[in-house]
């Protein structure tokens, strides 16, 4: 399960895992609201370059901005899932990743996890959006494997891949259901 929560969290950003975060006190102070004006984003450390967050995302709330070796990762709620957008040094749109419910999975992807992995536990529904394509990303947990799927926006899997659990993951998933059988 430790390993499954290291996952949780860098899959938030798996699309950048080759970026990596700066603590820079300043740009990670939140924003109040969404009014994103020129002095506002400099107010709070956010360049002036990013400017279309807002035309983006008018919905958003809960809006937290942070620096990047690369740009800007602006964490925030679009009033039903929490988000995580990534903007360049230059205030360009990169992606964004949307962590959804599996009721808002194409109803190709909700079958083939039903046909394929319904015994297995998911840990991470998210969609991957950039201006020119949509991706579904899904980690889920097997009795023996950790596996991690993408599919297109029709849901259609792009890539499916398996990570065996080891022995030790394994120990603890036999400890635990002798403790739940125990109770």
């Amino acid at each position: 399960m430790l390993r499954f929560t290291i996952t949780f969290y860098i899959s938030i950003i798996a699309v950048s895992l080759f970026f990596s975060c700066k603590n820079d006190k300043k740009a990670a102070q939140s924003v109040q609201n969404t009014d994103l004006s020129r002095e506002s984003q400099e107010g709070q450390g956010v360049p002036s370059a990013v400017t279309d967050f807002a035309k983006r995302f008018p919905k958003a709330q809960d809006v937290y901005w942070d620096t990047l070796d690369i740009g800007y990762s602006i964490t925030f709620n679009d009033g039903t899932y929490d988000c995580k957008a990534i903007f360049d040094a230059a205030g360009k749109f990169q992606y964004q990743i949307k962590m959804v419910e599996l009721e808002a999975l194409p109803q190709a992807i909700q079958k083939f996890l039903n046909d394929r992995y319904k015994d297995a536990e998911i840990a991470i529904l998210q969609l991957v959006n950039t201006d020119t394509k949509q991706s579904y990303q899904i980690e889920l947990q097997s009795n023996t494997d950790y596996i991690s799927l993408e599919f297109d926006d029709k849901g259609t899997l792009i890539k499916e891949i398996k990570d065996p659990l080891s022995n030790k993951e394994l120990e603890n998933q036999e400890e635990e259901g002798v403790e739940k059988n125990n109770k």
